[in-house]
């Protein structure tokens, strides 16, 4: 890329013809292929022509400055020519609109309400959390041979998940089975992988709060005499026996190796009132990683409860282990944390 003023010549006409496809003419309703940034007031935040009392200011003009949304050309209210008709789609410029399985992901909701109307079975799996999967092969099932669907008039269902399950015809019945994800495709156990926990911490749900290790020892800014000591569990000791042979710790940080996914002081504070819910349990934790030829490893993860009543604080350290104990508390450890990171991204990054 280049600046404006350091353009060749040669892409000159290329950045002009884009800049006019970007910025539009201010004129015609805005279509879903359309990759226009222009601007307007939100002015259809209420339905007046459906109800008179749900008239809501104008946000963006000279009154109330900020915000502004983009421009999407939809026909004048009948009731107020100053408010655009309502519509249930939201214009996003082709650039920034999310793909179709990315959009159905946030349509937690809908999907929810077409599962609860078509299959009370799958309400009730959904809902009542002590129900689980009784053997690893009940999970293959969901994509191997689906759910039989009652007769059912629910045509948008079909509409709703286009991607998520498939609609087959056997002997006759409808089958609701869901779409294999691609790592499962290759390897039904891709999520035991060390690697893939790696690759899901920047390319799953929260990719926004892994930060690059630059002081050692990790350490808490918790007030120590509530939580206990500041510094991390995670000691050079334990870090150096999984990084053998390739470096130490300071000379990772140096070549900006290693990383750390810290929720320990998020969470911590919270641990005590969470665990009064029934069957609910909660840590603080830490989980430090290693790149390594490209490929981002957990090294170690940290887990901490505070003290709670009698119960003085307690803290763990689990690492990579295939004992037959160890690999699943490892396993386990890897669990929690993910339960943090996608925690973290609907309590604080939303």
């Amino acid at each position: 890329s280049y600046l404006p003023s350091e353009t060749p010549e040669g892409l000159k006409r290329f950045r002009q013809d884009e800049l006019i496809n970007l910025r539009g003419n201010g004129q015609g309703e805005r279509k879903t292929f359309d990759r226009i940034y222009d601007y307007d007031v939100y002015n259809d935040l209420g339905d007046i022509d459906k109800n008179p009392d749900l008239k809501r200011p104008v946000l963006g003009g000279k009154l109330h400055p900020y915000p502004r949304r983009c421009r999407t050309g939809r026909p004048r209210s009948k009731t107020d020519p100053l408010y655009e008709k309502t519509s249930s789609s939201v214009y996003v410029p082709r650039d920034e609109s999310f793909s179709q399985v990315k959009q159905l992901t946030f349509s937690v909701n809908t999907l929810q309400s077409a599962f609860h109307a078509l299959l009370p079975a799958l309400r009730t799996a959904a809902i009542d959390t002590n129900l689980g999967f009784p053997v690893f092969s009940s999970i293959d099932d969901l994509f191997n041979e689906g759910f039989d669907l009652p007769p059912h008039n629910e045509k948008g269902l079909r509409a709703v998940l286009p991607r998520l399950i498939k609609f087959v015809q056997d002997a006759g019945n409808d089958i609701l089975r869901f779409e294999t994800p691609a790592t499962m495709d290759k390897d039904r156990f891709f999520w035991f992988m060390d690697e893939e926990f790696g690759r899901q911490t920047i390319a799953g749900l929260n990719p926004c709060c892994i930060q690059l290790v630059t002081e050692w020892p990790l350490k808490s800014k918790l007030d120590p005499k509530i939580y206990g000591p500041a510094e991390s569990a995670i000691t050079t000791e334990l870090v150096e026996q999984q990084i053998r042979g390739f470096t130490t710790v300071q000379e990772a940080i140096k070549q900006k190796k290693l990383f750390v996914l810290d929720y320990y002081d998020f969470f911590l504070p919270l641990v005590e009132e969470v665990r009064k819910l029934e069957g609910t349990t909660l840590y603080g934790s830490r989980t430090l990683f290693f790149l390594h030829d490209g490929t981002l490893r957990p090294l170690a993860i940290e887990l901490a409860r505070p003290p709670i009543g009698d119960k003085p604080l307690w803290r763990e350290v689990y690492r990579p282990c295939w004992h037959s104990t160890g690999v699943w508390l490892w396993r386990l450890a890897k669990a929690h944390v993910l339960a943090h990171d996608s925690g973290y991204h609907q309590l604080v990054s939303h």
